[in-house]
């Protein structure tokens, strides 16, 4: 970092990020709505998930839906936040993942570690332990690729 300034964070306007809390059956579901980057985007992200473990909180299901963009300090924070919930006993799943996130994970094989689900609903199933099929990225970017006419 060049003269104490942070790459990428300061003096860009960036759409704010929020993360939204709602219950779905036994399972805490945390939606983020905008980037997910460095700075206080993950340090609101990482109050939640330390505030839902130490009320005792440990199924959590994160809603990428409205997630726009994941910087390297966002996904090295889901790693943390997948084994601390892990570590609490818990289990931490991914759903509505947009093609950026799908990318991403495919691009760094977290795909590989993370609990991941197409939807909300097999989510919150194969966080409560139910035997739920999760999402294949690799089927899914072909699926994509297939109704992208001229893709391959």
């Amino acid at each position: 970092m060049a003269g104490g300034r942070e790459f990428g964070y300061s003096g860009y306007d960036y759409m704010s990020f929020q993360v939204t809390e709602r219950t779905n059956g036994g399972v805490l579901v945390l939606a983020l709505a905008g980037r997910f980057v460095i700075g206080d985007a993950v340090e609101e992200f990482r109050q939640k998930v330390d505030a839902a473990i130490h009320a005792g909180q440990v199924k959590i299901g994160l809603d990428f839906g409205q997630t726009e963009y994941i910087d390297s300090s966002g996904m090295g924070y889901l790693v943390v936040a997948h084994r601390v919930v892990g570590d609490a006993g818990g289990k931490l799943g991914m759903f509505n993942l947009t093609d950026r996130v799908v990318d991403l994970m495919l691009l760094t094989k977290l795909s590989e570690v993370f609990h991941l689900y197409e939807n909300e609903g097999d989510a919150v199933a194969g966080i409560e332990g139910g035997d739920v099929k999760r999402m294949d990225l690799i089927a899914y970017v072909q699926s994509k690729g297939e109704n992208h006419e001229g893709g391959e």
